[in-house]
């Protein structure tokens, strides 16, 4: 019998990512985004990690060459078993429900991790950037919001004025320190020109 539990080594993307994804209101947030526009919630907080630990923002060629790497395995692979997990939801016709429900819970656990895997490949992709410890938060945030934007740019995703409230939830639970009100002005001010369409 083969061992499925699955032991990683430590990502201090994956902690950071898994920190702001618990905080109140990010995961509706990133719902929202993913279900409007189909965002890869794991690199738009992988772009607030890159911001938010100082290793700035990526150029287009290298957002471009980051979602290239990534974008078959949440394709085939994350979205493959979420969308296996949601045709269960409610039973599948016949199979007994017991352990229809216990082999979606296996499923679930499943997807957590081929995400775990797709924030192992994108740290590998850039394992060059060093953190940067003396740049100032808001300009992280600044970053951050750059990267986002080259990221939806690269998938072709139009935000729209709407998308504004859950993009400032997910930067102002990546950057606790600046506070909602300081980030929510930020992100009207600086975000909302390049992430809206």
């Amino acid at each position: 019998m083969i061992d499925s539990k699955m032991e990683f080594p430590e990502n201090p993307f994956w902690d950071f990512a898994i920190e702001v994804y618990r905080r109140d209101g990010v995961g509706e947030a990133c719902l929202a985004l993913q279900e409007h526009h189909g965002v890869d919630v794991n690199v738009l907080l992988f772009c607030c990690w890159l911001g938010a630990s100082g290793r700035g923002a990526l150029d287009d060629g290298r957002m471009a060459r980051l979602v290239k790497t990534v974008e078959p395995w949440q394709d085939d692979v994350v979205r493959g078993l979420r969308a296996v997990r949601a045709a269960m939801k409610d039973g599948v016709d016949a199979a007994p429900r017991d352990w229809s429900d216990a082999l979606r819970a296996r499923i679930a656990a499943t997807e957590i991790d081929s995400e775990h895997i797709e924030h192992f490949m994108l740290v590998a992709d850039t394992a060059d950037l060093a953190a940067g410890e003396a740049i100032a938060m808001e300009q992280r945030l600044s970053h951050a919001m750059a990267n986002a934007g080259r990221y939806f740019a690269c998938r072709g995703i139009k935000a729209t004025a709407a998308d504004i409230a859950p993009l400032t939830t997910v930067f102002a639970a990546a950057f606790p320190e600046l506070g909602r009100e300081v980030v929510a002005g930020i992100t009207e001010s600086l975000g909302s020109a390049p992430l809206l369409g």
